[in-house]
């Protein structure tokens, strides 16, 4: 017997969404069309398109919904494809909700696979990124299937697992609710599962409005910001565009393709668009929304400069309470107010805790001593409060910087250095020191060669405008300071 990746068998039966010529002659494409016919009436006899975001799909049919390089794939056409993966799942025979290991990017077979299970009421796990993490990950939630979902075709395979007994599963199939997992990025340990009621999570985008406004997906399939721009696209009705890579001359070249409106993405992005200099190809682009990280104050001011036809929308998220609705209080603002009627916020030392609908039920792997028992998250974001009900993100409390007592947050630094002519990006970090405890440390992007003379020019704008316990002692040259997750890897 043949062993084949992520624990599944060689031997296994594979269903597949197969080209009609599969079957052979004429009189097995009738038996075919028969069986499928008689499966299809029996599968929607017991699993009614029950979820509203479904619903509203033959409102939109002729509507372009995906875009990518598998062409153009209409709302009906999702629709059908939809179809074909109940009508698969119904010849899987399974008898209670199950873990499904979902492994692609956005696409069409992706998008129909995590909303048809999430309609059957299991639980999904989408998988993108670093394929060397799969195997643990499908281990970590005991997939007992994996659907591996590229363009508009897709391959399942079953793995051979017993079904977890995690109380956080448990709780869902009693609830006889549909579940999602998310993983975090495991930058400071092991990626965190966390684990959803998917059903709630779907439900909140029931009031979006019809819109032509594409958008654009940046962010991956596996992430909560991703998530949010393909349901918010398919609520509304609208185009998704998914560009081949997203290196910035793919994106710039996807936006202008299809006249996408609306582009969702990290500042740390946001500065290598501005640094490749495409910003002429981006003339459709009506807004421009942007998280995951601070946004240095310099480089809003540079994007508005060079766009500035376009609304800028700060947005912010956690993957364990979802993404709010939020706005600015004025162009050119970095602080926020939530807007979100399925939100509570407080800040508590400094710090912003969350209360919300959608937010998951807990970790599989990891301490949830960062939930309250009556609810709150403690996002491990420090903040600032303005006025009005305004906040101000400054970053991770990990990344508090302490210099002799005197404390700082690397976005303050970041902001100056950025603005200094041949600083294609930066990352400021702290770093041991025998007599302060902590020393200022930046590592810098450039295409310079002259390396001393920009070093020079840090040093010197740093003194003209920042205190002296946050002016970097040391300046290091690097190739990138960003991750797969489009921000930067501290």
């Amino acid at each position: 017997m043949t062993s084949h990746p992520l624990g599944t068998r060689a031997d296994a039966i594979v269903i597949t969404s197969l080209p009609q010529d599969t079957f052979g002659p004429p009189c097995l494409h009738l038996l075919h069309s028969a069986l499928h016919s008689v499966l299809y009436a029996a599968l929607n006899s017991v699993l009614p398109l029950s979820m509203p975001l479904l619903s509203r799909f033959p409102a939109y049919a002729a509507k372009p919904a995906l875009a990518g390089a598998w062409g153009v794939v209409t709302y009906g056409e999702l629709a059908g494809m939809i179809d074909k993966v109940r009508l698969e799942l119904a010849q899987l025979k399974l008898d209670r909700p199950t873990a499904f290991g979902l492994i692609g990017e956005h696409g069409p077979a992706a998008t129909a696979w995590l909303l048809a299970l999430a309609d059957a009421g299991h639980f999904v796990a989408p998988l993108s990124g670093n394929p060397a993490e799969h195997p643990a990950k499908l281990a970590l939630i005991n997939a007992q299937w994996i659907v591996v979902a590229e363009a508009r075709q897709w391959r399942t395979f079953p793995r051979v697992d017993e079904p977890s007994s995690h109380p956080l599963f448990r709780q869902l199939a009693e609830q006889k609710a549909a579940g999602l997992i998310l993983f975090s990025s495991g930058t400071s340990g092991a990626p965190k599962a966390m684990v959803q009621d998917f059903g709630k999570l779907l439900a909140s985008y029931g009031s979006r409005r019809e819109s032509d406004l594409g958008m654009l997906a940046l962010l991956g399939f596996d992430h909560i910001g991703g998530l949010n721009t393909l349901l918010n696209t398919l609520a509304a009705g609208s185009l998704l565009a998914v560009p081949p890579s997203r290196s910035p001359a793919d994106v710039a070249a996807t936006i202008a393709r299809h006249k996408v409106a609306i582009l969702p993405a990290s500042p740390t992005f946001l500065n290598l668009l501005l640094t490749a200099g495409l910003t002429e190809e981006l003339s459709s682009l009506r807004v421009i929304t942007y998280g995951t990280e601070p946004m240095p104050e310099s480089l809003l001011v540079r994007l508005k400069a060079a766009f500035p036809r376009v609304r800028f929308i700060q947005t912010f998220g956690t993957s364990e309470t979802g993404i709010t609705r939020t706005e600015s209080p004025e162009a050119g603002s970095t602080f926020l107010r939530f807007e979100d009627p399925n939100l509570e916020w407080k800040i508590i030392d400094d710090e912003l805790w969350l209360r919300s609908r959608t937010q998951v039920a807990g970790y599989l792997n990891a301490s949830n001593e960062r939930f309250t028992a009556d609810g709150w998250f403690r996002t491990g974001d420090k903040v600032e409060q303005g006025p009005n009900g305004t906040l101000r993100i400054l970053g991770r409390m990990g990344e508090l910087i302490n210099v002799g007592g005197e404390k700082l947050m690397p976005a303050e630094v970041e902001s100056v250095v950025l603005g200094i002519a041949g600083v294609a990006d930066c990352r400021v970090r702290g770093e041991a020191h025998p007599l302060t405890g902590q020393t200022v440390v930046v590592d810098v992007v450039t295409s310079l060669a002259d390396h001393e003379a920009l070093r020079s020019a840090i040093r010197t704008a740093c003194r003209e405008r920042l205190a002296r316990h946050k002016i970097p002692t040391r300046v290091t040259f690097v190739p990138s300071v960003s991750g797969e997750r489009m921000k930067k890897t501290r």
